[in-house]
């Protein structure tokens, strides 16, 4: 009896094809997990989820919401009967601190805000009916440069360089 060669039948190499593919894929959506929390784009990024969450909480609670942007950070506030409010420390509100060296420059309407004076209101507002305040936020660090523009319908655009 002589001993044949045998080759791989098409089943089995689709089996190894399709796992590579997948650990191939799995890899390319990690990389994005793995830039900086420093990188400016990555923080305009996060910022703009917020922005949603807050304009969809105005929304839903038939009362305005506000984000206060600072030179450190941004924390998130609402309007009621006495005017308006800081919203919880913890959770899901809570402030938020610019990660490395960035400087934040915002345009409100057109106009430049300065951010160094001390500010006790928001800045950008998200309405009940979905009316946003429209504004643009650019960070910088370094070289690295960032901008989240806003329009007054909500809708974001995220630009680097």
């Amino acid at each position: 009896m002589k001993a044949g060669i045998r080759g791989f039948t098409l089943i089995e190499l689709l089996v190894v094809v399709t796992i590579g593919a997948v650990l191939a894929s799995l890899v390319v959506l990690g990389l994005g997990r793995w830039s900086s929390p420093d990188d400016p784009e990555r923080q305009l990024a996060r910022m703009a989820a917020l922005l949603e969450l807050q304009c969809e909480q105005a929304l839903f609670q038939s009362r305005p919401r506000g984000i206060r942007v600072t030179p450190s950070g941004f924390d998130f506030w609402q309007a009621g009967s006495a005017g308006w409010v800081e919203l919880s420390s913890s959770g899901i509100n809570r402030q938020r601190a610019w990660h490395g060296e960035v400087e934040p420059r915002l345009f409100v309407e057109g106009r430049r805000r300065a951010l160094e004076d001390a500010i006790d209101l928001p800045q950008i507002l998200c309405q009940p009916l979905g009316e946003v305040t429209p504004f643009e936020l650019e960070l910088r660090s370094g070289q690295e440069r960032a901008r989240l523009t806003v329009s007054g319908r909500g809708q974001q655009q995220l630009r680097t360089g």
